[in-house]
């Protein structure tokens, strides 16, 4: 007889006791060390009973730690998204307090920002009769040119984040679904990986009506494909279909008119919130009419 720990509550208890006389607890025998299949052996036998004894317990933890993994690898790009989302939900259209000269800065430049687009939007449908009075692909292609060129001339350059808001809103307006895909590929690269794409994605969301869900399942293809690199293309070819469906034009010009000018409009703005800590200084100067130093 031999004297054994009890795998319940740990009492020294006899190996050829069947329950523990502490708390009661069935005791089952060892079998010899590596005979999983109770031959009395170790063999292939054993080998197969023991991969059939965990593969049960495998699958479940493989499926708990991928669960992990994707909390883990989730990207500020999509938490900008999300946080954006559940502002929206608890404050509507209701417009904020501004308090420091920050925010007060912020929201002068978009609005001045949206007075240009507005500019540019009269300006180009100036020239148009009645029957034709919508936007075109190439005047979307001009007006939002002239967002780009708001930051070219304050920055010097145009932010990944601006580019993508712009090429985002001609999607609205591609003539094919090919060109559709081109602009959005092209909206991934340059937005991918800068911050406050999420905030991005919302801004057209929102412009479109797109629900929570839609939003936040576009704004993981942008992040995920962007971090795949060249090859996560081929694998995330049905992905790009299915986010470019999202940016189909209606069989309505005029309505898509609107829909292009709400996209670049709401987009915008939000990426000039996600760069405005960074280049308020110099956009400020542009405000004010003064030149760069």
């Amino acid at each position: 007889m031999a004297i054994i720990k009890c795998s319940e509550c740990g009492k020294d208890i006899s190996d050829k006791a069947s329950f523990c006389v502490g708390c009661g607890a069935p005791i089952t025998a060892a079998k010899p060390f590596g005979d999983l299949d109770g031959d009395g052996k170790s063999g292939i036998g054993d080998v197969k009973a023991a991969f059939w004894k965990i593969k049960d317990q495998v699958v479940a933890r493989a499926q708990i730690a991928a669960e992990h993994g994707k909390e883990l690898i989730k990207s500020k790009q999509q938490r900008d998204a999300e946080a954006v989302n559940e502002m929206e939900r608890e404050f509507g259209n209701a417009k904020p307090v501004l308090h420091s000269e920050f925010e007060q800065n912020c929201a002068k430049f978009k609005a001045a920002l949206e007075s240009t687009i507005d500019v540019k939007f009269a300006e180009i449908m100036r020239g148009k009769t009645d029957i034709d009075r919508f936007m075109t692909y190439v005047d979307g292609q001009i007006l939002s040119g002239s967002v780009r060129n708001v930051f070219k001339s304050a920055l010097g350059t145009t932010p990944p984040q601006i580019d993508a808001a712009c090429s985002l809103s001609e999607a609205i307006l591609a003539p094919s679904s090919e060109e559709r895909e081109r602009l959005i590929k092209s909206a991934v690269g340059v937005g991918g990986g800068a911050a406050g794409i999420g905030m991005i994605i919302a801004g057209v969301g929102g412009a479109l009506g797109w629900g929570a869900g839609m939003i936040a399942s576009v704004s993981t293809f942008f992040v995920g494909t962007s971090m795949a690199g060249p090859i996560g293309w081929g694998i995330a070819g049905i992905a790009l279909a299915g986010t470019a469906a999202y940016f189909a034009t209606t069989s309505n010009k005029h309505t898509d008119t609107e829909r292009f000018l709400n996209v670049l409009k709401n987009s915008s703005s939000r990426a000039v919130d996600a760069i405005w800590s960074q280049h308020e200084e110099a956009l400020v100067r542009a405000l004010n009419g003064e030149s760069a130093a």
